[in-house]
């Protein structure tokens, strides 16, 4: 299963995901799954630890070690933007 694949699954059954990302283990509630500005295929999700709480943005192709978990969440984390202008083509999101 390729990285999108996990991180769509995950949406769908809004379970968080554990990921490295710039070397550092992070779990991650993911809400948006598309393409940014840039072109790359991009997470936003709702960072629960790692560098500290909050949204975050992450290029899929810098991510290492991703895992969906058995954890759910049931709601949208504060300040959830499903049109998120960040990105031009939204693939999956909550």
């Amino acid at each position: 299963m390729t990285y999108a694949e996990i991180i769509k699954k995950a949406i769908d059954g809004r379970k968080v995901v554990e990921l490295r990302y710039k070397d550092v283990p992070r779990k991650v509630r993911p809400h948006i799954l598309g393409f940014v500005g840039t072109g790359q295929l991009a997470l936003s999700g709702w960072q629960t630890s790692g560098t500290g709480a909050g949204w975050r943005l992450f290029h899929v192709a810098d991510i290492a070690d991703l895992s969906a978990t058995n954890v759910s969440f049931l709601k949208a984390a504060p300040g959830y933007n499903p049109d998120d202008p960040a990105f031009y083509r939204i693939i999956d999101r909550i």
